[in-house]
């Protein structure tokens, strides 16, 4: 594997190919239209589909001359050597048998061409996407590769956990996307080695992409409903989750627990890294260490909190084994090239695993995730080690932590699969959680495009240092612009010791991300919010209650992740891409209308923010500041509404029970047009839910709200607030105090007026 990711690929001996050959198709799924196009070099590839993309249905088009139309598509030229889309002119190569690595000659059946590639002008456009990287969030200059690897986030390392070849070109307010589905591993060179030509290139005997065009938004919705609806989580997966490598007993369990409920601090769920295994075994638990789990876990349910486990794809070699005995019975495991058993380590120094390429193998595995959730009232699982990284082979200390890329998954080989292995373990371990009948929830550390149809991911063993929490935001991002919409990064850090000061910070950052865990390593200093006392504790439970204030709009944000395809975090580029300034990355937008900026240096207490035009409202104080601006602000979390906006909120409880809110609060940020919704059902299950809207207006004078209830639950209370505004001369419904107004909307409108 380092041998493929250490060769400079001789772009200068690649041969141009003719185009004849390329397959266009026009093609629709979820409302998504794409231009696909297929080059393949045997017969059998002509029917190739997927992995990315599935169920895209074929549009009619009409080709002339090479140009080819499609109604709601933009013209595809196909000619003189090259595919001309937007702005975007590809041309196609191909590097010769003979000068390829040893290995690609070896698994790439004889083609003519064993790897393939695009080069194209970069243009004055902007790239973003490809998943998680180090380095920022722009990727015009460097060099990435799609090959999953066991390598935590540094600057300078790549690949990483996740494979993501989706690209994004913005030129102005025009954005191209660029999707390879190719599970081969593939290298996105964008001006490394030329500055103004990009090439991406794919250890494969054919290249299928997809090509889409719109405003940012519109092709990052595009790309994630292609390659699939991001599944609807349940409501405690928003919630706050501690984790450490590892709470290794019931005992150290429930002292957490305890912990929490003594310092009134929220929690939804404890995790479990490997030390809940009896002899590092999957689907079992050690009964000197949890002697009586179904006891410990219906006790915690009472209280709210979920238990979580780690499951890592190795299993333990062993006699007697019944997970090991089965898998060898029904012929789930891997294979090496000469058809026998592939045997290496992981924490089990005897490991196979299931191959999650054929069907089979994923039905078992979903039978086992079923049994054990069920048996032992677990509410989600976590995937690891599932790139899959491999500590042993031969006997030896494995370089690349991977198995051989010679080593069989049905009819391919690992060359092939390897990328894909994380996604298919995913998807059975999502069908196994769907046989409980409850919304799965899988926590993942690798990934493929699609793998937001059945999973969270994280960005893996960061370190407890404020480098790696700043890394944390363009990291993010980037994975909401490259289809996965669910993330998160360790809180705190994972390796090394957490400082106070650390750890607050990064709290209140966690309190705006989509998925928010603690989690520490082995070893090193314990971090739970309680662990520094007096007065941080006090201090993170104040960030730790704002996150549950958020839960409405977190919630609804969610559900349109899942019904649209838009990330929960989104770069201010996305709206103000004419504005230079707006393309930073220590900056975001949660949803659409609040916009945060983070303390991310050691010893900060005041940092500029970038406001771009508009109106803003400061979140806390209500001031309101017009754009564009550089506005100076103050911590914990500075935060900002858009003109117009109405964030839903409700007051912080928990754990939590139902996304069913008795009292509903509106923070609303003045403006001509205010609108804001709020997503509610159960929080769990498959039962519909419902969208309720506030609307009104002000025109500098009067202001005028009405909310739309269309939940059909009782209410507490519903209510509009606004921050720094003057007592109204008259109004229905209102309430002022201290420079804070109230409108109730119980009734279903208010309103409130100024001389």
């Amino acid at each position: 594997m380092n041998a493929l990711l250490n060769w400079d690929i001789p772009f200068d001996r690649m041969e141009r190919l003719d185009l004849s050959g390329m397959e266009v198709q026009a093609v629709e799924k979820e409302g998504v239209r794409a231009w696909r196009l297929l080059f393949t070099q045997r017969p059998r590839d002509r029917a190739k589909a997927g992995p990315a993309v599935q169920g895209a249905r074929p549009l009619p088009m009409e080709a002339t001359e090479g140009l080819y139309r499609a109604e709601g598509l933009p013209p595809l030229a196909l000619g003189e050597g090259r595919v001309r889309f937007g702005g975007l002119t590809l041309s196609l190569w191909g590097l010769p048998h003979l000068e390829a690595l040893p290995l690609l000659r070896l698994l790439s059946d004889g083609v003519p061409y064993p790897l393939l590639a695009l080069r194209f002008p970069l243009g004055a456009a902007h790239y973003y996407g490809l998943g998680e990287r180090t380095g920022g969030l722009a990727r015009r200059g460097g060099r990435f590769w799609n090959f999953t690897m066991d390598q935590p986030p540094r600057p300078g390392r790549d690949p990483l956990y996740l494979a993501s070849p989706l690209l994004v070109r913005l030129e102005g307010d025009e954005a191209l996307g660029l999707l390879l589905d190719e599970s081969h591993p593939s290298l996105f060179d964008l001006g490394h080695a030329h500055p103004a030509e990009g090439r991406v290139a794919v250890a494969s005997p054919h290249l299928d992409f997809y090509v889409l065009a719109g405003s940012l938004l519109e092709v990052v919705r595009g790309l994630t409903l292609l390659t699939g609806r991001p599944a609807m989580p349940p409501l405690w997966a928003l919630g706050y989750h501690q984790c450490r490598y590892s709470y290794a007993d019931s005992q150290a369990v429930r002292e957490v627990v305890e912990a929490f409920k003594a310092h009134d601090l929220p929690l939804e769920a404890v995790w479990l890294d490997i030390h809940h295994m009896e002899g590092y075994k999957v689907f079992t638990l050690s009964p000197h260490r949890f002697p009586d789990f179904r006891a410990l876990s219906e006790e915690l349910a009472g209280e709210g909190v979920r238990l979580v486990p780690i499951v890592d794809p190795g299993v333990k070699v062993e006699e007697g084994y019944r997970v090991f005995e089965e898998g060898k019975r029904r012929g789930v495991f891997l294979l090496d090239d000469r058809d026998e058993l592939l045997v290496g380590g992981v924490w089990p120094r005897r490991a196979v695993w299931p191959d999650f390429s054929r069907e089979g193998p994923r039905a078992f595995w979903a039978e086992e995730v079923r049994r054990f959730a069920e048996e032992n009232g677990f509410a989600g699982i976590w995937n690891d080690m599932n790139e899959p990284a491999v500590l042993e082979l031969g006997g030896a200390e494995s370089p690349d932590k991977a198995l051989p890329l010679t080593a069989r998954q049905g009819e391919k080989s690992h060359l092939e699969a390897r990328n894909l292995y994380a996604l298919g373990m995913a998807e059975a371990t999502y069908q196994g959680l769907a046989a409980l009948g409850r919304r799965p929830f899988i926590l993942t550390r690798s990934g493929f495009p699609g793998i937001q149809r059945y999973a969270f991911v994280w960005t893996g063993d960061n370190e407890s240092r404020h480098e790696d929490m700043a890394l944390s935001v363009p990291m993010l991002l980037s994975l909401g612009l490259s289809g996965v919409p669910f993330a998160g990064a360790d809180v705190g850090g994972f390796g090394q010791d957490a400082t106070p000061e650390l750890l607050l910070r990064w709290t209140w950052l966690g309190a705006l991300y989509p998925f928010f865990r603690n989690h520490s390593a082995l070893g090193t200093r314990r971090q739970e919010p309680y662990a520094f006392g007096e007065p941080w504790t006090s201090r993170m439970r104040e960030a730790l209650r704002f996150r549950y204030r958020l839960l409405p709009y977190l919630y609804s944000l969610a559900r349109e992740a899942h019904e649209e395809g838009l990330p929960l975090w989104r770069p201010l580029f996305a709206y103000w891409p004419g504005e230079m300034a707006a393309f930073r990355e220590d900056e975001f937008l949660l949803g659409e209308g609040l916009l945060a900026a983070p303390l991310l240096h050691q010893g900060e207490g005041v940092r500029e923010v970038y406001l771009p035009p508009g109106t803003w409202w400061d979140f806390w104080a209500g001031c309101r500041v017009a754009g564009p601006a550089l506005e100076q602000a103050l911590g914990p979390l500075p935060l900002y509404l858009k003109e117009g906006a109405a964030i839903p909120l409700t007051e912080p409880t928990y754990p939590t029970r139902t996304a069913r809110w008795p009292r509903l609060g509106f923070r609303v940020a003045l403006g001509p047009a205010i609108r804001g919704r709020v997503y509610e059902d159960e929080g769990e299950g498959f039962a519909p839910g419902a969208w309720s809207e506030l609307k009104g207006a002000f025109d500098g004078k009067r202001l005028v709200l009405a909310f739309e209830d269309r939940s059909g639950h009782p209410r507490e209370g519903v209510w509009a607030e606004v921050l720094g505004v003057a007592p109204p001369v008259k109004g229905q419904g209102v309430l002022y105090r201290e420079g804070r107004l109230l409108l109730d909307l119980g009734p279903g409108e208010a309103f409130a007026e100024w001389a």
